[in-house]
């Protein structure tokens, strides 16, 4: 089962789509890309993989892969692996041509498979005595398992009287390999070999195939969920053989994958869809209309989680979750097993309007995580700095710290009655500052933290109103600052709706370009109402933990949804956040953890599509 764009939005007639007139190259005109990746001159992309013989699986050194008309080449090594990097594009996506040829084997070349600016395409390449032509088809409306009606009227059946609760994640998935994925339906093709493949290389294998992988994260991140839970309501089904490698199901093709789609699949592994304890089985097409006239009540449309994603053509703007839960309703998503080591995280975008891309932590009524006195504010951070353009500040006697790209915001608009306070990363360093009400200080940091690596910051105010940075554990700046009350009067008369909160991410009053926000990575966030540093410190080697003194403990381990835990367990709380989802990017974004203290993952520099 493969796509095709909204008839209306083509101007054409479904029908001619069906007929596929219409090619990747239409495709691509008719796919209307983001103004960044409008208005960019240039675009770089990577290809890898690895050469291997067929049936044997044995590495092929010095196999040549050329990438036609682009003028680039390289050999595998001695494990058959390969790498082709910085390679131009004169348009993107950009469809290609890519050989390989090694002595002793007929030539494998894949015809008209995508490249994408900042993505990778993986290539699977198994070497055969004869040549090997795959051709990467112009995408089709299809409707998964369509052909199997009666069967799954049996499946629904046998599966009602069994004990389905809490299915776990299957380990494999038999397929019907027909090795022509892309040809029309034929439900009494024959000559298949019948292959037990590891579900999750399946479902690897079938998402940029059924859904665009240049599409964005919330999109892929939704068709990541209908294709596994696809495959998983089959494999549960006791039958001799699960799936068709084919359109009659969902295209297998082991060769190509790549690292958008894998990151989507990657990102929603551990999460399942039921209804009432047990699998749905969840069709999917390339829009909800053809769903609706198709009869499927499950079933989600291709298009419609692209539109969703981006928020245009009347689409409300949802997240994966969000979107599984409106088209396939009711059901529930929960996890298989406890979150991934290193949990999740979120990444802001810096949009700093509309009350969106930030965490909003409610101060009033009264909470413990409304400090007044000494405190100490502690997180985890990874950034960009062609991110995070905010000026540099100077240490004084004023709030100097409002115009780098906003971390924590808890100013107030007007005079700030007990007083308010602040962080941001101006100039790639940290500014920190604190008001009383009726005196003002900014302490900025001396250390570049916006350098694409992990650190650890603190920001302490002691009860004399004393300030001090920490940069992982090392003490990057102090002075003296203005003591009192700096906590947010209960009750207090504003103008502004967010005034009462503590915001992260984001300006909170959305004032414009001048107050820009946050644009990076944050987890593990721990607010303390005590100055916890006064001298040099080893920073955490795992998630923060509670004490006495903690009044707000945010792990980011939630995943999805919008609601932020409070796990400090303190008294008269908890401060639980509410994430405000939204922005040209969407932000806040949930992502797998890459912490480096948390994560066995091999650090990589950032990359954002």
């Amino acid at each position: 089962m493969t796509l095709f764009r909204k008839a209306i939005h083509l101007g054409l007639d479904r029908n001619a789509c069906l007929a596929g007139l219409f090619g990747f190259a239409l495709l691509i005109l008719v796919w209307a890309p983001t103004p960044d990746a409008a208005a960019q001159t240039s675009w770089q992309t990577r290809v890898r993989g690895m050469v291997v013989a067929a049936g044997s699986g044995s590495p092929v050194e010095n196999a040549e892969i050329v990438l036609h008309d682009m003028g680039r080449a390289t050999r595998s090594d001695a494990r058959g692996r390969f790498a082709i990097n910085d390679i131009a594009l004169d348009e993107n996506p950009q469809a290609v041509t890519i050989s390989v040829i090694a002595s002793g084997y007929g030539q494998w070349r894949i015809e008209d498979v995508l490249l994408l600016d900042q993505d990778t395409l993986i290539l699977n390449v198994e070497l055969e005595t004869e040549p090997v032509v795959i051709r990467m088809p112009p995408p089709r409306s299809e409707v998964p398992g369509a052909y199997r009606q009666e069967e799954l009227q049996a499946a629904l059946n046998e599966m009602a009287a069994a004990d389905m609760t809490d299915p776990p994640l299957p380990e494999t998935i038999l397929v019907r390999v027909y090795g022509e994925p892309h040809d029309y339906c034929d439900p009494n093709r024959t000559g298949y070999e019948l292959q037990e493949i590891d579900f999750k290389y399946y479902v690897k294998h079938v998402l940029p195939n059924e859904w665009i992988h240049f599409w964005p994260d919330e999109s892929l991140r939704a068709g990541a969920m209908a294709v596994k839970m696809y495959g998983w309501f089959w494999v549960d089904y006791p039958g001799t053989w699960d799936v068709r490698d084919d359109v009659c199901d969902q295209v297998y093709e082991p060769a190509v994958e790549y690292e958008s789609t894998n990151d989507a699949v990657d990102f929603t592994w551990n999460w399942r869809m039921t209804r009432s304890g047990g699998l749905i089985l969840p069709h999917y097409t390339s829009d909800s209309d053809l769903c609706d006239s198709m009869g499927w009540s499950d079933c989600i449309g291709q298009w419609d989680t692209y539109y969703h994603a981006i928020g245009n053509w009347g689409y409300a703007k949802l997240t994966w979750d969000e979107m599984l839960e409106l088209y396939y309703a009711p059901i529930q998503i929960t996890a298989v097993e406890p979150p991934p080591l290193a949990g999740y995280m979120l990444r802001m975008y810096g949009n700093g309007w509309g009350d969106i891309d930030r965490v909003k932590i409610p101060l009033d009524p009264q909470v413990p995580v409304d400090v007044s006195g000494a405190f100490t504010l502690e997180w985890w951070m990874r950034a960009d700095p062609a991110d995070n353009p905010g000026p540099a500040c100077m240490t004084g006697s004023h709030e100097d710290w409002i115009y780098g790209n906003i971390l924590f915001d808890r100013d107030v608009y007007g005079a700030g009655d007990f007083g308010d306070y602040g962080v941001s990363l101006a100039g790639g360093r940290i500014a920190f500052g604190v008001n009383n009400g009726s005196s003002s200080t900014t302490l900025c940091g001396s250390s570049p933290v916006a350098d694409n690596r992990w650190h650890h910051v603190a920001v302490v105010r002691s009860d004399t109103g004393g300030l001090a940075i920490y940069v992982d554990g090392r003490l990057d700046a102090s002075t003296a600052g203005p003591a009192g009350n700096i906590s947010y009067r209960d009750g207090r008369s504003t103008t502004s709706a967010n005034d009462p909160y503590l915001i992260i991410g984001a300006e909170k009053h959305d004032l414009g370009e001048a107050f820009p926000s946050y644009s990076g990575f944050l987890d593990e966030i721990r607010i303390s109402n005590l100055a916890r540093y006064s001298a040099p410190f080893t920073p955490p080697s795992g998630p923060f933990t509670s004490d006495v003194h903690t009044v707000g403990l945010y792990h980011f381990d939630e995943g999805r949804g919008d609601t932020l835990n409070d796990a400090s367990g303190a008294a008269s709380g908890p401060s639980d956040g509410l994430r405000r989802y939204g922005g040209y990017t969407n932000g806040p974004e949930w992502f797998t953890s890459d912490l480096d203290f948390l994560s066995p993952r091999i650090y990589l520099p950032l990359i954002v599509r």
